[in-house]
């Protein structure tokens, strides 16, 4: 296989956990719990800028806010920004937070979860779409705890596929 072969096969696994991110994220959820759900594609896209930020980066955040913005239903280019300062925040600092604790990462990615939920929310409330609310942090607490086990599920994934960290 050439070389373009190799990274093409070498992507789909982030093809497909992206994807997976984005149908969790659309997906019911009880009514119990619909403030507390986690931002699977913020977690997901998340990892893979910190382990392969030449691959997915702020190009790849916005196409999936993007994304979001279409299955949602939301003003368009909402999540498109938040998604691409979630990749902006997380390439530019890969080198760092790759060597925090587990517990430091969630601390991470709890601060840039509430820093995406705050920028779509305040853009919503400037629309007039809607107020910001207290339990909106909570899918930023959700987001964060879920960090751990996901962080390993995928890396797990990343080195059965064969996806170099670069």
């Amino acid at each position: 296989m050439d070389d373009f072969g190799q990274k093409l096969g070498n992507s789909r696994i982030i093809v497909l956990t992206l994807l997976a991110a984005l149908f969790l994220n659309v997906m019911p959820y009880p009514e119990w719990a619909k403030y507390a759900r986690p931002d699977w594609v913020t977690l997901v896209l998340f990892y893979w800028c910190l382990a392969t930020p030449n691959r997915v980066g702020v190009g790849v955040g916005w196409l999936m806010g993007l994304l979001l913005d279409i299955m949602q239903y939301s003003l368009f280019g909402v999540q498109a920004i938040g998604k691409a300062f979630v990749a902006l925040l997380a390439v530019s600092a890969h080198r760092r937070l790759r060597l925090y604790h587990p517990g430091q990462q969630c601390a991470v990615v709890f601060l840039i979860a509430a820093l995406d939920i705050g920028i779509v929310a305040w853009i919503h409330h400037l629309a007039g779409d809607a107020a910001i609310r207290p339990h909106y942090w909570q899918g930023a607490i959700a987001t964060a705890l879920l960090w751990p086990p996901l962080s390993v599920l995928l890396r797990m994934l990343r080195r059965r596929s064969g996806v170099v960290r670069r």
